[in-house]
């Protein structure tokens, strides 16, 4: 773990956030992990859980990524809802491209279903019902959410104090 996930994990807990360690695994990196940033796939290796104290939000961990029948909230999740919703083809290649071109890294059920991705240009984007494609850059650089956390109190990203510190609503951008 780099110091710079070490110390945004440690924010994290601080905010009441669970952390558990990585498991050891001798299983490949799951196969939609091979195009993610190299910071990413280190960012979701470094813990095997990092939710809030709810559970409704969370980063996903390496393991989620893998093709799990069992679990109840898959990874690419969004996607599969917004493929559901998609009424032409027109519509559902819209969505395949959007998420081809997107890495969810954390999801959230709190306020509803909402996301921050890894945009392929390494932009974290928020996203939320009901048009997930419809995303917002938050940070530039996905190391920049990594110092936003742990920066606290000194962050001014709205989005993502709501979504990591349960921000007050005051606080929350109009939609």
């Amino acid at each position: 773990m780099t110091e710079l996930h070490r110390s945004a994990t440690i924010c994290l807990q601080e905010a009441g956030w669970v952390f558990e360690p990585p498991l050891p695994t001798k299983e490949s990196l799951p196969a939609v992990l091979r195009t993610a940033p190299e910071s990413v796939i280190r960012w979701v290796s470094s813990f095997s859980l990092l939710s809030n104290a709810d559970d409704t939000v969370w980063f996903l961990a390496r393991e989620d990524y893998s093709p799990k029948p069992d679990s109840a909230f898959k990874w690419n999740e969004l996607e599969q809802l917004s493929l559901q919703a998609a009424s032409t083809d027109d519509e559902t290649a819209a969505v395949s491209s959007f998420w081809k071109r997107h890495f969810p890294i954390l999801l959230s059920v709190r306020h509803g279903y909402e996301y921050l991705a890894v945009r392929e240009d390494g932009a974290v984007v928020h996203g939320a019902e009901p048009e997930f494609e419809e995303a917002s850059v938050v940070f530039s650089h996905f190391d920049e959410l990594l110092r936003h956390i742990s920066s606290r109190p000194e962050a001014q990203e709205p989005i993502v104090e709501r979504l990591l510190f349960d921000a007050a609503p005051d606080t929350m951008l109009s939609r």
